[in-house]
């Protein structure tokens, strides 16, 4: 009988393995064939290492993707990496967004049209950036042979921390970034001429700075970028301009975006005739807006996300308004002045309103103040912006004429005890505020020293210590010993200067029938000076309130001719003041 040829049963074994392997290669995508060519349409495998085929069905695959499908690697969270081969000239972006385990993108040295590099996905000759795997994390710099970065390039980058941009890139195309929640910093080169729609959305950016190379601001261009504090345009900028960090088209009249983090009240220049789509999209900072009379136009969904916005305040004419301007914001009201035109008692789906002088919601503090020190007064007002503050001494010195609801008074002087009233104005009217009182008093020595206040049983001896670290082995000082008088009683460390830091014990010898605790305070300290003998009445008076509420502590005989009377009531009570009264 003639042996059987292993070698030959092994040939045909891996034959039929290798005829196999593509069938098994092709389930794992859905296709379509158009004139002998392949386009594949969805990945519909498990994810890892995936290897786009070269050829399916005996055809070659041409194309990956569509300009109208989904994408074909959607949501692959478990795709580790993806290699393109040789046939696929025609490629599609994004192709593999949200697939948050991709790590490298490998496209084969001999294909025609697209080339790789360190994982990121180019076109031929490494001009056009298509996409970044998701799984890369840090710093990137993008090579300077790019001309343009594709559309979604960077999409959902998370980890990616900022990116270099090199002097010749001209297109930063839509989404490009989007969702590159951890992308704090981007230098724009002054060669980019197009930031495409939605570009730089949901990234970290706190402030970004637009070359004056720049032409064309896509909407949504930094939506929901909610740390950012300013968008800055160089002032030599053909198209764009920006007032206080806010971007507006050239010569102003269009608003684009607001940064979303601008917090409290803005004021629109004069000569805006527009406010575009989302221009303040996601700014739950802002509180009140004034519009100039001259804004005939409101983009889609321009107020959205507002959720701080109380109050709009037109200076003229309704102006047309783009659908669900307000989502997001039901607080806010629309005010108008009364000689204007075409208000209704709904605007925008918002409450409208007649708008009036200024409403003073809190006014200036009476206070007491010590000579030498800073006083700061300040009144809280609502009403159509801007708002205009004159602030007065005993009605008769203007001390202060600004947009500011604050007055910095430094080094007051008795000479400055008085009355303090504010005028608040805007363009419908004015308000006076009530008069708060400033009484100026000469200043009491006194400083805040550690007040260790020990608990335990009545009449037992505590001992208190010291020490400035907690090592293995402390090195503690005695502070002071204490015999109860009552539960509780404070022991001072009067060290000077006192260290970075300081850490304190209590303890009693023997078995206490109450086992000791001890609390930490800062304690004033009133410096007492005199002769043997002289009494001395110590005052204390809140520094904000009436200013002849005093209230008497104690009176206190020297027994040295300095010491020290410790406030024990005062921790945890509104700020005192002292005044020291000599006692016949």
């Amino acid at each position: 009988m003639k042996k059987p040829n292993a070698s030959r049963h092994l040939i045909r074994a891996l034959t039929a393995l290798l005829l196999a392997l593509p069938a098994v290669v092709e389930a794992q995508f859905s296709f379509t064939t158009n004139n002998g060519a392949i386009t594949i349409t969805r990945y519909n495998g498990k994810g890892g290492d995936v290897t786009v085929p070269d050829w399916t069905n005996g055809h070659p695959v041409t194309t990956i993707g569509s300009s109208l499908g989904p994408q074909v690697f959607l949501n692959c969270n478990g795709l580790r990496s993806i290699t393109i081969g040789t046939n696929a000239t025609t490629i599609w972006s994004p192709l593999a967004s949200f697939c948050y385990g991709l790590t490298a993108i490998t496209v084969h040295t001999n294909n025609p049209a697209y080339s790789s590099l360190a994982g990121a996905f180019f076109n031929k000759r490494q001009t056009t950036l298509i996409q970044y795997p998701q799984g890369k994390f840090g710093s990137y710099t993008i090579p300077d042979s790019v001309t343009s970065i594709g559309n979604a390039a960077f999409e959902d980058c998370t980890g990616l921390t900022n990116v270099t941009i090199p002097y010749g890139v001209t297109n930063i195309a839509y989404l490009a970034f989007q969702e590159c929640t951890s992308l704090s910093s981007v230098t724009l080169p002054n060669s980019v001429t197009t930031i495409g729609w939605g570009a730089f959305q949901e990234c970290a950016l706190t402030n970004v700075t637009i070359p004056n190379s720049v032409t064309s601001i896509g909407d949504l261009a930094f939506n929901s970028c909610n740390g950012l504090t300013a968008i800055t345009v160089d002032t030599n900028n053909p198209a764009y301009s920006s007032v206080a960090g806010v971007l507006f088209n050239k010569n102003q009249t269009a608003l684009i975006q607001c940064p979303q983090g601008m917090a409290g009240s803005y004021v629109i220049p004069n000569g805006v005739t527009a406010i575009g789509d989302w221009a303040f999209d996601d700014c739950g900072g802002l509180t009140n807006v004034t519009i100039p009379d001259g804004v005939t136009s409101i983009g889609y969904e321009a107020f959205e996300e507002c959720t701080s916005l109380t109050g709009l305040y037109f200076q003229g004419n309704a102006p047309s308004f783009g659908t669900a301007v307000f989502v997001g914001d039901d607080n806010a009201t629309v005010y108008y002045l009364p000689e204007t035109t075409g208000w209704g008692a709904t605007f925008g789906g918002r409450p409208t309103a007649p708008w009036g002088p200024p409403i003073i919601q809190t006014p200036p503090p009476t206070q007491t103040a010590e000579a030498g020190s800073a006083v700061g007064l300040w009144v809280k007002a609502r009403g159509g912006l801007p708002l205009f503050y004159l602030w007065y001494l005993d009605d008769t010195n203007l001390l202060g004429c600004s947009t500011n609801c604050a007055l910095a008074l430094t080094n007051v002087q008795v000479s400055q005890s008085g009355m303090y009233t504010v005028i608040i104005t805007n363009a419908s009217g004015a308000v006076t505020s009530a008069s708060a009182l400033v009484n100026v008093i000469a200043a009491v020595e006194r400083r805040a020293v550690p007040g260790v206040k020990v608990t335990g049983e009545p009449g037992s001896l505590l001992n208190v210590d010291c020490a400035n670290s907690l090592s293995p082995a402390p090195n503690w000082t005695t502070l002071g010993s204490v015999s109860l008088t009552g539960t509780s009683q404070y022991v001072f460390d009067l060290m000077l200067p006192l260290p970075p830091q300081r850490f304190y014990r209590a303890w009693q010898p023997g078995a206490p029938g109450v086992i000791p605790a001890l609390d930490l305070h800062l304690v004033p300290a009133i410096t007492l000076t005199g002769n043997l003998g002289d009494t001395w009445r110590v005052d204390y008076i809140n520094r904000f309130g009436p200013t002849d509420a005093w209230v008497t502590l104690d009176t206190v005989t020297l027994t040295n001719t300095a010491q020290l009377y410790f406030d024990v009531s005062a921790p945890g009570q509104p700020e005192r003041l002292y005044r020291l009264v000599k006692v016949p």
